[in-house]
């Protein structure tokens, strides 16, 4: 048979091999058949393992207890679910609901004498006493630190374990879910499988996918597929990944942005959460203990856009897996653990805070060629499984990639949130592609220069809004305007101490605009002040009313007068900020306050220097 035919038959084989580790996988669930109501099981009669030897729960007990947190009882039930048992839930229905399609156990293990030691049905306090025994004996037990649903996670080993629903699949072999190494892998409707074959560059879908993202009118042509497809990369990995950034699509209508988001769901498949909602707990009620990436299309500025602002701050919690709290019953907080990778898309995003853009990559499109005929993405069904295998069969080196991207964008310019961002979509693409593909599609491998080039910080359109805290919150003082100051021709606070830094001035217009910076709680100290010789100094106190209004709304401000400025101000250079009690005291409309001393012609320079 010629070798045109050999990628078919490679899928073929992989198909009927997977259908045979399935196989394989159920046979190991074998158990022995629960009897009819009174009868024995494997020669045990109802009620008698305890006198055959059996300890704390009768033997293949079908539901098993992980643990309790508080008063909650966590088990695993009958169809390999986890279920969170409060006491005053824990009757007759929740153990049929426990036990379900095992009932027959029940009345065998936990039986209920009548009349003439006839098992009329199970004894539900004997149940609850042996279930709960058992729970004590595995000791406390965190939900949210233990359990890991659908998606990629890190074994204790650092091999990457697949969760895939129905089945773990680990090492390229499949097994059933379950405790492993102290996490509790719950089963969970089925997501796609990786390919049961190892896939070779010449099945390898990324090159194709990678040609196809090309297709769209990028901003960065070069650069903004790769990190495209370093994203989906990131979104097969999720829980494993030590960083997990977010991708937001920006583009005008009728430029593809729904068609790039089908092709996304179309790779996926079922192991993506898309959805509409634009609120933090529709997402997070959607997503649950799963690690599976999430795709929000339409997240549109709004006149008040907080509910879309809530959700990229959920992004931001899910990069680096933090915890958040949320109302539960009973008027008791539930915790919640995001790691799952964001997709947004929008003609208008919502405002992103520098925290926010440190986090992701902005993609921006353009138009696309109408007399070209639209992109086709070929075998959609198959690429999801081959690249969840490549990421798989490539997961030892991801580590040593990882590390290598960090390192050429450190050599270009970025930080170190930068280096975590971008550095996980090159390594992810890297790890589909293979160095086959990173070289076929014209991009070098391991060469430290060109990729600081590519990515150099300073051109980056995301990194423009990036500002330092401490910078941003000086601008925006500088840049505020002052009610008191409308009969005059200065507005804002940088427009009145502009001339400070132009020419020499008259000690009546230095006086006069003291008196102006004091009615906006700000005091000006002069070049001979010991802080830093030689130059004007703009002091400002940790609170008042006038400081508090021009705060306001903003990440710094507070309320009664007092906010966050002064910490955000002290975060900055050394050579700019001073704050020392030596001589930070000033005099400010009649009396004396501590402040937060910055140095005018230092700032400037440095924002003329970035």
């Amino acid at each position: 048979m010629s070798d045109e035919n050999a990628p078919g038959r490679r899928r073929i084989a992989a198909v009927v091999r997977g259908g045979k580790s399935r196989l394989e996988a159920m046979a190991e669930d074998r158990r022995i058949p629960d009897p009819p109501i009174g009868r024995p099981r494997d020669g045990i009669k109802p009620g008698g393992w305890r006198e055959a030897g059996h300890l704390g729960l009768p033997p293949d007990c079908p539901v098993q207890p992980l643990g309790m947190d508080g008063d909650v009882l966590y088990v695993v039930d009958a169809l390999g679910q986890l279920a969170a048992v409060p006491p005053s839930g824990f009757g007759i229905n929740m153990a049929q609901r426990l036990f379900a399609g095992r009932d027959l156990y029940l009345s065998w293990a936990w039986p209920r004498f009548g009349k003439d030691a006839v098992v009329t049905g199970f004894d539900m306090n004997k149940v609850r006493a042996d279930l709960y025994a058992a729970g004590a004996n595995k000791g406390l037990w965190k939900s949210v630190e233990k359990v890991r649903g659908l998606g990629a996670w890190k074994g204790k080993d650092g091999r990457l374990i697949l969760h895939c629903g129905e089945y773990l699949s680990i090492d390229g072999k499949l097994a059933r879910p379950g405790e492993i190494d102290g996490h509790f892998y719950p089963r969970r409707p089925a997501i796609p499988l990786p390919s049961a074959e190892p896939v070779e560059h010449e099945d390898n879908p990324a090159p194709a996918l990678l040609a196809f993202l090309q297709n769209w009118n990028w901003r960065r042509p070069r650069l903004d597929p790769l990190l495209f497809l370093g994203w989906i990369g990131a979104g097969f990995l999720g829980g494993a990944l030590p960083w997990r950034p977010s991708m937001f699509l920006i583009g005008d209508k009728a430029v593809g942005k729904s068609s790039l988001q089908s092709a996304v769901k179309a790779v996926f498949g079922d192991a993506i959460v898309s959805t509409p909602d634009t609120t933090p707990a529709g997402i997070y009620q959607r997503i649950g203990n799963d690690a599976l990436p999430i795709a929000v299309d339409e997240l549109e500025a709004e006149a008040d856009s907080r509910r879309a602002v809530a959700v990229v701050k959920l992004a931001r919690l899910a990069a680096s897996g933090g915890l958040m709290l949320r109302g539960g019953q009973d008027h008791n907080g539930v915790e919640f653990q995001a790691r799952s990778p964001f997709f947004f898309s929008a003609i208008n995003p919502p405002p992103l805070a520098p925290q926010d853009l440190s986090r992701m990559a902005i993609l921006s499109i353009g138009k696309l060629d109408m007399s070209k005929p639209a992109p086709v993405l070929h075998d959609p069904e198959t690429i999801g499984a081959r690249l969840l295998r490549r990421l798989a069969d490539g997961w030892h080196d991801f580590e040593r990639l990882y590390a290598t991207y960090q390192e050429a964008l450190r050599q270009g310019g970025h930080d170190s949130r930068g280096r975590d961002t971008y550095g996980i979509f090159l390594a992810c693409a890297h790890l589909m592609l293979g160095d086959q593909g990173v070289t076929e599609a014209g991009y070098p491998v391991d060469d430290y220069a060109y990729w600081a080039g590519l990515l150099d910080a300073a051109s980056m359109p995301e990194r423009e809004n990036a500002r330092e805290n401490w910078r941003a919150c000086l601008e925006h003082l500088l840049t505020a305007r002052v009610d008191a100051w409308r009969a005059g021709k200065k507005h804002s606070i940088g427009g009145l101490l502009e001339d400070l830094l132009r020419e020499p001035l008259e000690q009546n217009y230095i006086r006069e605009i003291r008196e102006h910076l004091a009615q906006a709680g700000l005091g000006l100290v002069g070049p001979d002040h010991k802080a830093s010789p030689g130059q004007w100094l703009l002091a400002v106190p940790p609170s008042g009313p006038a400081l508090g209004s021009l705060f306001r709304e903003t990440p710094w401000g507070g309320t009664g007068g007092i906010g966050s400025w002064t910490d955000a101000l002290r975060q900055g250079p050394a050579h700019v900020v001073f704050y020392d009690k030596s001589y930070n005291a000033v005099r400010i409309d009649g009396f004396n306050k501590r402040c937060t001393l910055v140095a005018l012609q230092s700032f400037v320079a440095l924002t003329e220097e970035s």
